[in-house]
């Protein structure tokens, strides 16, 4: 009888796995394919830009999943991998990972301080707690790869086979979520502000489809904190893939909105896009690398003075 518990915890156990390594097929498979679908757009705006800090942080928003990814399907589906290769494996995709987390939501940071019209107060106020949460990130990430251990996997299944690892990476979910509380919160209470003065196409474009964004993102991130805490560890790694996943890529998307002035084609996204092509023929092309935070600073301040009249 407990031979045959355990053959059925063992063949539930290794269909749970099978299932993580399909999404990390389908993980790679998506960023191949977005990277294909916006390259035309990246060589028009991107390329052509000055270099500045804003560049490099798209830069590495936007390849650094190409690192982190192909390890992930390594780390799933390379038979005869040794315990210290999956050790090193593991360790760059989760920096890589982090790195990356870190950068998208630095972008949107920008983002958020160029609604309050780059405040020195708000820019202040951002870049503090942007420091000290990745630093607590980067604390909880050391403990955390340093608490990892493998051991041998059969020779007749693929991928890593880890034997420990602590949970305190919670936390870093648990950060994540604080930040995004606080993005949507202040989004909202800008958007309330400035729809009051304008309900202009760029207004509207901006604050419906960035408070839906962080609140779906929002919604994501607490979901993931409930999969910490009551389902089997299998279906955790499957769902952090597939929310990571989502995370990275649409945090790339709001921030190429940003950046870019690309928006998804809703409807009003698409009379937004064409507000910005007039705006970007009417300038220096090689200057449209961030014409968005510099619309938007410029709105926000000739706002405030048109309120504070």
């Amino acid at each position: 009888m407990d031979s045959l518990v355990a053959d059925v915890t063992f063949a539930v156990s290794a269909a749970r796995y099978q299932v993580v390594r399909y999404v990390q097929v389908v993980a790679m498979t998506l960023q191949i394919a977005e990277w294909c679908f916006i390259i035309g757009d990246e060589v028009e705006f991107i390329w052509p830009s000055p270099w500045s800090i804003m560049k490099c942080l798209y830069y590495i928003s936007r390849y650094g999943p190409f690192i982190d990814t192909p390890l992930n399907v390594i780390y799933y589906l390379k038979f005869g991998i040794s315990p210290r290769t999956c050790l090193v494996n593991y360790r760059v995709s989760s920096l890589s990972t982090f790195v990356g987390i870190v950068t998208a939501e630095n972008i949107l940071i920008t983002r958020t301080s160029a609604i309050y019209g780059n405040k020195r107060k708000i820019v202040v106020f951002l870049v503090s707690l942007s420091v000290t949460s990745t630093i607590a990130g980067a604390v909880v990430m050391y403990f955390f790869l340093a608490s990892l251990h493998f051991g041998l996997q059969s020779p007749l299944l693929p991928g890593c086979f880890m034997t420990s690892g602590s949970s305190i990476v919670f936390v870093n979910f648990v950060i994540l979520v604080i930040w995004e509380l606080l993005i949507v919160s202040m989004t909202v209470y800008r958007g309330i502000h400035d729809l009051r003065v304008s309900r202009t196409p760029l207004i509207r474009t901006l604050y419906r489809d960035g408070i839906l964004f962080f609140f779906a993102l929002l919604l994501l991130s607490v979901g993931n904190i409930i999969v910490f805490i009551i389902v089997p560890p299998e279906y955790i790694d499957l769902l952090d893939t597939i929310i990571c996943c989502r995370v990275v890529l649409n945090i790339r998307a709001a921030a190429m909105e940003s950046i870019e002035g690309t928006p998804r084609p809703t409807v009003s996204s698409i009379t937004f896009q064409r507000f910005k092509e007039k705006f970007r023929r009417s300038h220096n092309p090689s200057s449209s690398f961030g014409t968005e935070s510099i619309l938007l600073t410029t709105f926000n301040r000739s706002v405030d003075t048109g309120a504070a009249r």
